[in-house]
């Protein structure tokens, strides 16, 4: 037997930055390995995106995947360094500055599912 890895839907998220910071989280419900993170704003934004992995372990375990200041930018795309697989319980949190208060944030979560073969 061998793991096997299916395409799930993507799960997307929009923020209004004049309204307020972007702060998503998803529940992992599976097994799940992240392809990939893909933010788009509405202009070019002065914030900053961080990506954190909320453990169901607890908080010992939670970790900071990625932090980036965008400076004039629309776009940001996270693909994990080798395999990023979450368990069950595992939380996503997305978020973003809003201290510029303008923009729309789009974002694409992909993952695939992990099962045997």
């Amino acid at each position: 037997m061998r793991t096997a890895y299916f395409t799930r839907p993507d799960i997307t998220f929009t923020q209004d930055l004049t309204l307020g910071a972007l702060s998503f989280t998803t529940s992992i419900n599976k097994k799940v390995k992240i392809e990939q993170i893909l933010i788009k704003a509405s202009v070019n934004i002065t914030e900053t995106i961080t990506i954190t992995l909320d453990s169901v372990n607890g908080a010992n375990y939670d970790v900071m995947l990625r932090k980036r200041s965008l400076s004039a930018e629309q776009n940001f795309v996270y693909r994990p360094e080798g395999e990023l697989n979450l368990q069950a319980g595992d939380k996503l949190k997305i978020q973003c500055t809003n201290a510029n208060t303008t923009g729309i944030l789009y974002g694409i979560l992909k993952t695939a599912e992990m099962g045997v073969q």
